[in-house]
C-alpha cells in the first residue's frame, strides 16, 4: 500500500474570512495591513508545517451593505504578489498560493507574476485559477458592463 500523507493548507485573506474576526477579543484589527502580524503567522504555520499559504483575493471592493463593510475585517488587503514575494524572504519551505484571476488580465501578464514569485520563492508559488464574478470588478479596470459568464470561462 502506497504511503498516505495529509496536507495541510491554510486558506486566509490573507489573516481572516470572517469579516468580523477583528472584533475578537486579542485580534489585530489592523492585521491585513500589517506585514510583522502577517510575517508572525506564516511562520507559526511553516513551524506547524502546514504545506501552504493561500492568500484569497478580489478584484473589487466585496458585494455587501456599505454598513456591512464598515464592519469587515475582510474589505481589502495587501496585493498578493507584493505580499507573498516578501514572505518568500521570511519562510523556506510552506508553498504561497495567490488567487489570479484570468478575467481583466492577458495571459501574459497572469504568467509573467506567477513565474516571478515562483523564482523569488524558490518554486514555492501555487495559482488559485478564478474568474471574476464580482461585476463591480470590470469598474476598476475602465470597463462599463461585466464579461458575461460563459465569455469569462471561454477567456
Amino acid at each position: 500500500m502506497a504511503k498516505r500523507q495529509l496536507k495541510l493548507g491554510a486558506f486566509m485573506r490573507p489573516i481572516s474570512i470572517h469579516t468580523g474576526a477583528w472584533r475578537y477579543p486579542g485580534a489585530w484589527p489592523d492585521a491585513n495591513f500589517n506585514f510583522d502580524h502577517i510575517k508572525t503567522l506564516i511562520r507559526k504555520l511553516e513551524a506547524g508545517k502546514f504545506d501552504a499559504f493561500f492568500m484569497a483575493d478580489h478584484l473589487a471592493v466585496l458585494n455587501m451593505p456599505i454598513n456591512a463593510l464598515k464592519r469587515s475585517h475582510t474589505v481589502t488587503s495587501f496585493e498578493p504578489f507584493t505580499l507573498l514575494s516578501a514572505l518568500s524572504a521570511v519562510t523556506e519551505n510552506i508553498g504561497l498560493i495567490a488567487t489570479g484571476s484570468t478575467t481583466f488580465d492577458e495571459p501574459y501578464h497572469v504568467a509573467r507574476r506567477f513565474a516571478s514569485l515562483d523564482h523569488i520563492s524558490g518554486g514555492r508559488a501555487g495559482w488559485n485559477i478564478v474568474t471574476t464574478s464580482n461585476p463591480d470588478a470590470a469598474l476598476n479596470f475602465g470597463l462599463d458592463d461585466h464579461m458575461e459568464h460563459a465569455e469569462r470561462y471561454k477567456r
